[in-house]
């Protein structure tokens, strides 16, 4: 993109401040929607970074690409400290998160590959990224029809 080096290291900080703070004000959203009420939520911010990156602009876009990064791992990062204890209790909470992590480092460790594989196709990065935040909209879709069966399940009958 020809974006200056020294907006990578600077909007480093805007992720860090927005993920801290994001990661706060969830916990509140938590208490008072439950973590399933907010799970269809989760990967919006995600899909607006990538579809920031999709399209050519100046490099302030950067910030705004980072500020989302931010609100999505502050959200994340506190979400499923809470989600699995809520949808399946505490008894096995150690095999869940493993499992789960487990899953969460084979796909970050399958990323860089695979777009690896889409640009030597002749794919850019750009067209990668707007067909991820299509992926990360899917994805939420298909949470919000989870969040409504796991609320259904959660209620008293």
């Amino acid at each position: 993109r020809g974006w200056p080096p020294q907006f990578y290291a600077l909007s480093l900080s805007v992720v860090a401040v927005t993920s801290v703070g994001f990661g706060l004000i969830s916990g509140a959203l938590i208490d008072r929607f439950r973590a399933t009420g907010l799970l269809p939520f989760f990967l919006v911010p995600l899909a607006g970074s990538c579809f920031v990156l999709g399209i050519d602009g100046p490099p302030e876009l950067l910030f705004l690409v980072m500020m989302l990064l931010g609100v999505a791992y502050g959200l994340s990062s506190t979400l499923f400290g809470s989600l699995w204890p809520e949808v399946y209790g505490t008894l096995h909470l150690g095999a869940i998160r493993s499992v789960t992590v487990s899953a969460m480092v084979f796909a970050t460790a399958a990323g860089p590959g695979v777009t690896g594989t889409l640009i030597d196709m002749g794919i850019p990065v750009p067209k990668q990224m707007t067909w991820i935040g299509f992926y990360c909209l899917a994805a939420a879709g298909a949470m919000a029809l989870a969040s409504i069966r796991l609320r259904k399940r959660q209620s008293p009958k």
